[in-house]
């Protein structure tokens, strides 16, 4: 996440729109990265934490973590995919189904998924009836 110059510096910016991030959404602490695991000749190691103080931004509402680690290093091993799992696939399928239906969304719509690791909800035999942007990181 950008840092500002001058009076306001070392506050972060938001990622969307430049805006100073002055709020907390949550502070959750510190927390070593998700699904990264020790091995056995690094138990005696320190592991490293993260702050997860979660901002929103006053302006346009993004919510964000500042980024202390590249997508990069937290996704190079990652050992989770929620694409693996055909019973979450069809929790996935029925939900876009039902909330499509609920919501009267169809091809006019855009779909987006947050927080997403693999993309799965993006997948075209999942969300057929959207728009799929591309997901960030």
């Amino acid at each position: 996440m950008p840092k500002s110059s001058g009076s306001n510096a070392g506050t972060s910016l938001c990622r969307f729109c430049r805006t100073a991030l002055r709020h907390t959404f949550v502070d959750l602490g510190m927390s070593p990265l998700c699904e990264s695991y020790v091995q056995a000749d690094q138990m005696n190691e320190m592991e490293r934490f993260y702050p997860l103080h979660v901002k929103v931004c006053e302006k346009c509402y993004l919510v964000q973590l500042e980024e202390y680690v590249s997508r990069e290093h937290i996704f190079s091993e990652y050992a989770y995919f929620s694409s693996y799992s055909e019973s979450w696939l069809r929790h996935a399928s029925n939900y876009v189904e039902m909330i499509s239906q609920r919501l009267n969304l169809g091809a006019d719509n855009l779909c987006v998924e947050v927080a997403s690791n693999d993309g799965y909800l993006l997948r075209p035999d999942i969300c057929v009836t959207f728009d799929t942007g591309s997901p960030p990181a």
